[in-house]
């Protein structure tokens, strides 16, 4: 033993560490984070307003470009439980425990209910920006919906499938989409769907730039076009996306669609 550390533990009986003693270090650890609500780690959030389905980063809500495309880490993706309040009246519900792991470990045991408010699931992962001006800017992503733990499970089962096709690019490079449905009691739901448009390696480096042959996966099929919302108190951003140039010619007149999140940055003129 160190002569410092064995002067520091002169006055304990402890020489070794047995099972039990380690089980209950754990046990106590597990139970410390679950009850300790931990302030944010310096990370912006990316967040879906479940109002329009439109995305927001950090506090001030900044609107997520339209065809901004993010690098998943995929050594940051983590699963756990999160308690949250319920109360009732117009008191602001708060989270009152969390505890998370790498998905690499085993997915802790779900503790104990606080206050009488249960623990639920819970997933996460940070990105970075990978394009447009909000390049470079790293969110992290944490919730535990239905409409998540769906999206999650999609996201990893491509994640299984590339790690076994090609895992020098295990990275999913993803744009955060949403789409709705109707529920009987609550009304419109918005869920979040993460689009898979190229895979990377660990630092940064996308497949499609690197000729290996490997096709990035192909997005799923659009949502339905969302009613009009309320105009975004925030100036737009110019999309990232294409915008085709209109045919010339005469053309009928049609109904104009709602665009599916009125915080989409416009295209650039």
């Amino acid at each position: 033993m160190n002569d410092l550390v064995k002067k520091s533990f002169a006055s304990t009986s402890l020489t070794s560490f047995d099972d039990d003693a380690a089980a209950q270090l754990l046990a106590g650890i597990e139970d410390s984070q679950a009850q300790t609500a931990v302030p944010g780690d310096g990370v912006d959030l990316i967040k879906l307003d479940k109002s329009d389905g439109s995305w927001g980063m950090g506090q001030s809500t900044d609107p997520v470009q339209d065809g901004a495309q993010f690098w998943l880490n995929i050594l940051s993706m983590c699963h756990g439980h999160v308690c949250w309040s319920n109360y009732e009246g117009k008191r602001k519900n708060e989270r009152l425990g969390e505890i998370m792991a790498p998905m690499s470990a085993p997915k802790p045991a779900k503790p104990q209910p606080i206050d009488g408010f249960p623990f639920k699931e819970q997933r996460s992962f940070e990105c970075i920006c990978l394009n447009g001006e909000d390049a470079g800017r790293k969110v992290k992503f944490s919730n535990g919906s239905v409409g998540t733990l769906k999206a999650f499970k999609k996201l990893e089962d491509a994640v299984k499938v590339q790690l076994r096709k090609n895992r020098n690019y295990p990275c999913p490079v993803i744009e955060f989409e949403s789409e709705k449905y109707r529920h009987g009691d609550y009304g419109w739901i918005q869920n979040p769907i993460f689009v898979i448009v190229d895979w990377a390696d660990l630092q940064g480096n996308r497949l499609s730039e690197q000729g290996e042959g490997q096709e990035a996966v192909a997005a799923p099929p659009a949502p339905k076009p969302a009613p009009a919302a309320k105009a975004a108190p925030k100036a737009a951003k110019p999309s990232l996306k294409v915008v085709a140039e209109p045919e010339e010619g005469p053309q009928e007149a049609e109904a104009t669609e709602a665009p599916r999140g009125p915080r989409r940055r416009p295209p650039a003129a």
